[in-house]
């Protein structure tokens, strides 16, 4: 077989035989940035029968260059695959990873048992299940738990040589296989025949990008999303530093990064935060924009100093510490930005130092009110980090001029689930009323309406067990302040209520919600802080 790969840098359409074998020389590389197999049984079946029917599957977008090197899996589903001779034009998947992972284990025959010897099975041998066709129901299955003769493996069905001889057998039977038949046979024939013929005729459009721009490869993989699970900037500095020597060992960003949390002490109910977060830490680290970070410049930081890999996570670690200071629930996490800023603004401090928590307190509170993260352009970001970092250390600076900022608390506008402001008055209000271990299992869903055509109005909404809403009812219509204490209903919204003056009860009940929060934002000290006075 020729060792060119059947596309250059046009798009080309290859039938699946043509690709797998492409697959299997070694001509089309799965980089490590993508994430494992993860289709389950049915989602592979579907793209069978798809094929089966004539349904287009998509196109594979696939990155050729010369010039960068990318970890690459040694093996897909089990099955080995070599890596690119040195010095030529490299083909890295993009985007059909799943799909490609699909075909390859579905028509390759299946590996003989011990065929790993008394090597040790890493996760890139697993491989899924064997799929068959079941002539008689005329449908793809998962394994041939029935052991039937007319259940046949997948790989027949693009060799029309070994699909005649398979038939043959069925018809004469021998080695172990009951003879049928031909007039039973028959039909089912032509039933294999047509899928033999719609495997055959498949045809994969093959999308390249030739370029050896390592920025445009990255837009082009932030952009493709098959699964419906975007790729993220991570996946691709993950493959382009994997390797690296730490300390002995090669260092793989997934891994470590897994490591670190795993070895960390949370706060309570925290969690670890995902690993494009955690990459954005490190930018902050270098100095570097969170956003609109080269790629390039960025991979030759990490590989100088991929100690920051273990720094990053550690800082993350100690902001979720600082941050379970203010917040009574990890829910509560306005932006999370929030964490990630006070990460980067920790970068420096030794992990003893004491910093000035009623800045960070007044901070995180101020910047969750004025929405400064609500929508977050780099200069903006930066701005904010610069203040928090010098305020943290004890040297506040005035509240940046291009950054909203208001001395009079604003009104609460709604209480709705994902609104950064609402979480945050929600976790105070879940103290209040001692309904914390509620938030906590439910986050912001815990959030009820009493009447439904006044939606999210904060009024309206009570921090409250959705099955319990009759207990709710009973204790407005009884007054029963013990029960509603740290509610924020007073005599006169029992009153409305009692009246069945829903508007007013709302309304009331708003106003003291309001009340209260702008006691809080009054301690805040706004005007100091936008001044810059301690």
């Amino acid at each position: 077989m020729s060792t060119t790969a059947s596309f250059v840098s046009q798009p080309q359409v290859a039938d699946i035989v043509q690709l797998l074998a492409d697959v299997r020389l070694g001509h089309i590389q799965i980089p490590r940035f993508q994430r494992p197999f993860v289709w389950k049984d049915e989602r592979r079946l579907d793209l069978l029968r798809s094929i089966y029917i004539g349904i287009p599957i998509g196109s594979l977008i696939v990155w050729r260059t010369s010039e960068t090197q990318l970890a690459c899996f040694r093996k897909i589903a089990g099955i080995s695959i070599p890596a690119p001779p040195a010095g030529q034009v490299v083909s890295y998947l993009l985007d059909g990873h799943q799909r490609l992972t699909t075909l390859l284990s579905t028509f390759s025959p299946s590996p003989q048992p011990g065929a790993n010897g008394s090597q040790e099975v890493t996760e890139e041998d697993e491989r899924p299940d064997q799929i068959f066709f079941d002539l008689e129901k005329d449908e793809f299955i998962v394994g041939n738990s029935t052991k039937s003769d007319l259940c046949l493996p997948m790989n027949l069905f693009l060799d029309a040589v070994a699909l005649r001889k398979r038939f043959r057998l069925l018809e004469r039977g021998g080695e172990g296989v009951t003879p049928i038949n031909p007039v039973r046979l028959d039909p089912l024939q032509e039933r294999a025949e047509k899928l033999l013929y719609a495997m055959q005729s498949c045809r994969i459009p093959i999308v390249p990008l030739t370029t050896n721009s390592l920025d445009l490869a990255t837009q082009t993989f932030y952009r493709v999303n098959s699964l419906g699970m975007p790729m993220t900037e991570f996946h691709m500095i993950s493959a382009l530093t994997w390797g690296i020597k730490v300390a002995g060992t090669s260092l793989d960003l997934r891994q470590t990064f897994e490591d670190e949390w795993a070895a960390s002490t949370l706060p309570p109910g925290w969690e670890p935060v995902d690993e494009q977060q955690t990459l954005s830490v490190i930018k902050g680290m270098f100095g570097m924009e969170l956003s609109r970070a080269p790629v390039q410049l960025l991979v030759d930081r990490i590989k100088k100093h991929p100690e920051v890999a273990r720094e990053a996570v550690a800082l993350l670690v100690r902001a979720m510490h600082e941050a379970a200071r203010i917040l009574t629930s990890p829910q509560s996490v306005p932006y999370q930005l929030h964490i990630t800023l006070t990460a980067i603004a920790l970068h420096g401090l030794p992990p003893d130092a004491a910093i000035d928590r009623e800045f960070l307190r007044r901070w995180w509170g101020l910047t969750t009110i004025w929405g400064s993260f609500a929508s977050a352009p780099s200069h903006r970001v930066t701005a904010a980090l610069r203040h928090l970092k010098a305020g943290i250390r004890g040297n506040p600076e005035p509240w940046p001029e291009l950054l909203f900022r208001t001395v009079d608390a604003p009104q609460l506008p709604n209480l709705e689930p994902r609104n950064a402001r609402a979480k945050y008055f929600v976790d105070w209000y879940a103290k209040a009323s001692s309904q914390v271990d509620l938030l906590n299992t439910h986050g912001t869903r815990a959030l009820v309406s009493l009447d439904r055509k006044a939606s999210i109005r904060p009024g309206n909404r009570f921090l409250w067990p959705s099955d319990r809403m009759k207990d709710l009812k009973d204790a407005l219509a009884n007054h029963d302040h013990a029960t509603l204490a740290g509610h924020f209903v007073d005599e006169g919204c029992l009153d409305a209520w009692s009246a069945g003056d829903i508007d007013t009860f709302i309304s009331r009940r708003e106003a003291l919600m309001n009340a209260a929060e702008a006691e809080w934002y009054r301690g805040l000290r706004p005007d100091d802080f936008i001044a810059g006075r301690p």
